[in-house]
Order: structure tokens, then sequence, then C-alpha cells
């Protein structure tokens, strides 16, 4: 039996997806939720980033979605990623691919060839971008019923932060699935968290992320957060459970096959997010929700024209590029939800948006090779929400359908 939740109470897309018992025990002194649980509920977005868990700066983040990534990124910190295992075998099964990419220049540098249970680094500096579609750039053709969604963590900072200490290595066997090209390889790191031994994983300021196989308890002088990755059946632990153990506490590991914790020695853990709970409300309405703007658009130098049903031409500091209306207002809609600090974002066709100046320098929005149009960010949410109401194709819907 595998435990699953009345399909009403799951999204259609993690239809696969395999849960928790339903009416689990509670565990004494700590607090526990299931990351696909958290990850199904249906009202969630296509590709929804939920920050899940934090200790000082550094945070654990959950994304679910059953399309490629749309636009490259260049974090505030390091970035360590992660494929969860969802239960569902075709989707655990798919293979992974992320390019790392110089953000000044746009070329690639690396790749990583990675699976369900790789943990890999997108370095500070450089843009990565899973998933990433060939011209010209179509939405995938998913058969009414057949579209399933995949589970992430991430593992980064929610404030501009340094580098630090890296623990950089690739798992013994996978050398050829993190490749270099270019003659000084950039940082890079790809980490069987399924079948390595103890050992720190990930350092992102003054917190870790550590692998622990078969512990008999987890202690947290500081608080801590536990991620199960594997599980016996018959214990009280499942696979992608989240468990928040507080200053001082100690959680009964028995049935953990294996686990990462989120700690620090020198920070506490704060207690769980509203998200564990309740999903962010997003900061605009979507798409399907509001009233369409007309083409062509034009505000504070930005320009955008009819390009046909799939594309759309945008102008802006002396460049221009014709970029697609799906994946465009896909990166709209996200630059809204996953405020506050996101960085640095470029879809297809070179419209970027960056938010890694200091909180009183404002936003840069423009086309890559071109000046930047520079906002307040208040004046940059609302040119994203016009534009995006003016460029999303017919038919567009942030929730994803049958």
């Amino acid at each position: 039996m595998s435990g699953e939740p009345p399909s009403e109470v799951r999204h259609r897309a993690a239809a696969g997806w395999v849960f928790p018992p339903a009416g689990r025990a509670p565990i004494e002194g700590v607090r526990r939720v299931n990351l696909r649980e958290l990850a199904a509920r249906p009202e969630r977005f296509e590709h929804h980033l939920v920050v899940v868990a934090r200790v000082g700066d550094a945070q654990l983040e959950v994304a679910t979605a059953s399309e490629p990534l749309y636009f490259a990124h260049v974090n505030v910190s390091d970035e360590y990623a992660i494929a969860l295992p969802t239960g569902d075998e075709i989707v655990d099964r798919f293979p992974l691919r992320t390019f790392l990419t110089d953000a000044a220049t746009g070329e690639d540098v690396a790749r990583y060839n990675h699976r369900v249970g790789d943990l890999v680094l997108h370095p500070l500096g450089l843009m990565h971008w899973p998933g990433r579609l060939r011209p010209p750039y179509e939405p995938l053709a998913i058969p009414r019923g057949m579209r399933r969604c995949g589970l992430s963590l991430v593992f980064c900072a929610c404030v501009p932060t340094p580098a630090g200490d890296r623990p950089l290595a690739v798992s013994e066997g996978r050398a050829a699935d993190a490749k270099s090209y270019v003659s000084i390889s950039p940082p890079l790191a790809l980490l069987d968290a399924l079948r390595e031994k103890d050992r720190v994983l990930a350092r992102v300021g003054r917190a870790t992320l550590d692998l622990r196989v078969r512990p008999r308890a987890v202690a947290a002088p500081r608080g801590a957060y536990v991620v199960v990755l594997e599980a016996a059946g018959a214990g009280p632990h499942h696979a992608c459970d989240l468990v928040h153990v507080p200053p001082g506490g100690v959680v009964d590991a028995a049935g953990i096959e294996r686990a990462l914790v989120f700690a620090s020695d020198s920070v506490e853990a704060s207690p769980p997010p509203a998200s564990w709970e309740r999903l962010p409300e997003p900061p605009f309405a979507p798409f399907e929700a509001g009233e369409r703007a007309p083409l062509p658009f034009a505000r504070a130098d930005l320009t955008a024209t009819d390009a046909g049903a799939a594309h759309v031409g945008i102008a802006a500091g002396g460049a221009s590029a014709v970029v697609p209306r799906h994946w465009l207002a896909r990166t709209l809609f996200r630059i809204g939800l996953h405020r506050p600090a996101l960085g640095y974002v470029e879809t297809y066709g070179g419209f970027f948006y960056d938010d890694r100046r200091a909180a009183d320098a404002g936003v840069a929005i423009g086309v890559r090779g071109g000046e930047p149009l520079v906002l307040a960010h208040d004046a940059a949410l609302a040119l994203v929400e016009a534009l995006y109401r003016a460029v999303a194709p017919d038919g567009y819907t942030e929730r994803c359908p049958d």
C-alpha cells in the first residue's frame, strides 16, 4: 500500500508520485511535512518554487515542474540543486542536463549530465540553465493526461553571499558527467547522494548540507532540518519527509536509510515557514485570472510588438530580439512569484531581469547587448506585470493543463 492521498488533494501531474501513508502518527518533539505532498498541492503553479526551510541567510527551496526551465539564472549565492525521488519510475529515470554559461558572453563553459539523487553546484557568477531547449523553442506537446512533473530541492542563500569553502568533488565513475568546455574549468561538483558515504556535500554562508547514511539519530544543538532521501517501509519516516528539529533537539532516525541534514554550527535554524501550511500569494494575478493587455506595448523605453502567434519582438536600450511568447510569459510571472532576491534571469532571445543591485539602486531590465533600463523595484514589478499581460500567447495558463 503506497499511502497515496485521494486524487482530489493532489496535482494531476503528480499522479504517479508515491505519498506517505495517510494518518501517520506525529514524531514527538519535532515537526514534519512531506515535500511531495507540499509540491503536489493542486493550487500550485507550473514550475513553482517555494522556500521550505531557513538557517540564517541560507535556505532550502522545493520546486516542481513538468517543463524545462525557461531561463538561465545567476543566483545571489552559490546554489546546489538535487532532483529528489518521486516514486514515479518514469520521472525518476529521466536523464537531466544543466548548462553553465558565462554571464558576460553568453558562451557555455561547462555542462552536467545528472539524474535523480545527484547534487550539482551552480557556481556564483555563472548562469545555469537546466533542460535548455534548442530553436525554435517550442513548448512541449504533451498528450492530454500524460503530463508528469519532477521534484527538486535547492540549497542557496536569500541575500548576496560570497562563495566560501566549496567541497568540490565528483562521485566515482561520474567524471564524464561534469564536463568543462574551457581550458580553466569553472568550479564543478556532482555528488550522488544515493551512493556516497557520510560527508559534507555543500556549504552556503554559515550553513552546510550533510549526507547521513543510516543514522541512529540526528542531534541538532542549534536546530536543523532533515530531508529524508530513502527510508525503510515499516518505519515512521518516508522518502521526501522534511523534519524540523528544534535547537537542542534529537530525532530518532530509525528506518532512515539516507538523509540530508541542513544546519549550522553558529546560527540557529528558523522555525518552519508558513509555506508548510499554505502557498504564498503571488504579487499579481496569473494570466488566466486577469485581462489581456494590447500590443504594441511601450513603457519606460521598452517596447514589445507582435511577431506572430508564438513570438514577440522586444526592444530596449538599443538592442532588440524576437522572443518566444510562452517562455517569456513563464519567466515574467516567476520574476514576480520568486521575489524578492531572484538575481539575474535571461530567457530565450536575450530578455533579462537583474535585481542583484543594492536595494536602493533599482532593477535592471533589458535585452542582451543593449543598455539596461534601471527602475525602482515597485516600478520594475509593475512593468513586468504589464508586459506579461501583453505578450502571453492565446490559451496560456500558469497552472499546467491536463
